[in-house]
């Protein structure tokens, strides 16, 4: 989305990932698959390989969890169907 009104902020887009995609890519180490789940949703079913950090500890721990800034991160918040 681009505003052409002065003072406006731009709201940059986020690319998508396909289902096909991560299933794929998921042993790809250039891949971080974050799942922002709860904790107890996140120990019912995750997809493997997954990490997670719920949406509600992110600004904290996203540097800790994620700590290579080049990496590519897919995020997730509901089952892999």
């Amino acid at each position: 989305m681009t505003s052409h009104q002065p003072g406006a902020e731009q709201i940059p887009t986020v690319p998508e990932i396909s289902r096909e995609e991560v299933l794929e890519r998921l042993r790809d180490p250039s891949l971080a698959l974050l799942n922002v789940l709860p904790r107890e949703a996140f120990a019912v079913e995750h997809i493997p390989g997954s990490i997670n950090l719920p949406v509600s500890e992110l600004n904290q721990r996203a540097g800790e969890v994620l700590p290579n800034n080049l990496q590519e991160i897919a995020v997730y918040c509901g089952s892999f169907t």
